[in-house]
């Protein structure tokens, strides 16, 4: 493996946003690292269908809270090349229930995954981002936090904090020349929507309250982190770009 390839590493890219992620960057010459939690099959999906397009990429299990397979992951990418030129954090867990229904590891487990997962690869890449000429860390977040839904309570306020620590992180890492950006998904049809994912009837809903008339697509996202990671000046930073047809605004 060359020193000089550009390389990611974007958790959670075993399905949805994140392989979208993923192959977005091997068609723009990254060497991708791609991590899953549970569903390995859809790691090697992701691995093959950058395969066929003649990106290269290396599958990784991680449990993002867990700080000892996040330190794992950041020396696979330390021994094989030495630098790390954009982390995105993507990787999410959570169960979509009200609060007297869910048992405190299921509260958790939002927690634990989007901010506390973030935390970790966003500490322990940093040497590693400090050694690139463009160095990225893009976050994957939402305004789920701005009106919680009960039935999203660990999630929302899960991505509270996040924002609030992307913030914090805009601010610190720039000494590093690390830049620190933000995509915010609209509703976007995967498979994080469980059973809903194939309720028609809702998604119409969904597409026909929308200002554009349709819902964001998992390549909108993709399309719209490369903004961030091709600035030619470099300034972009602190920036929580929303991606949903200006729904946010309603």
């Amino acid at each position: 493996m060359s020193k000089n390839n550009k390389v990611a590493v974007v958790t959670g890219s075993s399905k949805g946003i994140g392989k979208a992620i993923a192959i977005r960057l091997a068609k723009e010459g990254y060497f991708v690292f791609v991590t899953y939690f549970t569903d390995e099959k859809g790691g090697l999906d992701t691995i093959n269908k950058i395969k066929e397009i003649g990106g290269g990429s290396a599958l990784q299990k991680v449990n993002v809270a867990n700080e000892n397979e996040v330190i794992e992951l950041m020396k696979k990418v330390e021994n094989d090349f030495g630098h790390m030129d954009l982390l995105v954090n993507n990787a999410c867990r959570d169960v979509s229930k009200n609060m007297q229904d869910s048992s405190l590891e299921e509260w958790k487990m939002a927690i634990d995954s989007k901010l506390h997962g973030a935390w970790l690869c966003t500490k322990y890449a940093i040497p590693l981002l400090k050694k690139s000429a463009n160095a990225n860390v893009i976050f994957v977040s939402s305004n789920a936090d701005e009106a919680p839904s009960p039935e999203i309570l660990s999630y929302a306020i899960a991505t509270g904090a996040l924002n609030s620590f992307i913030k914090a992180m805009a601010i610190h890492l720039p000494e590093f020349g690390i830049r620190v950006n933000t995509v915010m998904p609209g509703q976007v049809r995967t498979d994080n929507w469980g059973e809903l994912i194939n309720d028609d009837k809702l998604w119409q809903t969904f597409a026909d309250t929308n200002p554009m008339k349709r819902v964001t697509t998992v390549e909108d996202v993709a399309d719209a982190m490369m903004l961030l990671i091709n600035d030619p000046h470099k300034f972009l930073n602190g920036n929580f770009l929303y991606v949903n047809g200006g729904n946010h605004l309603k």
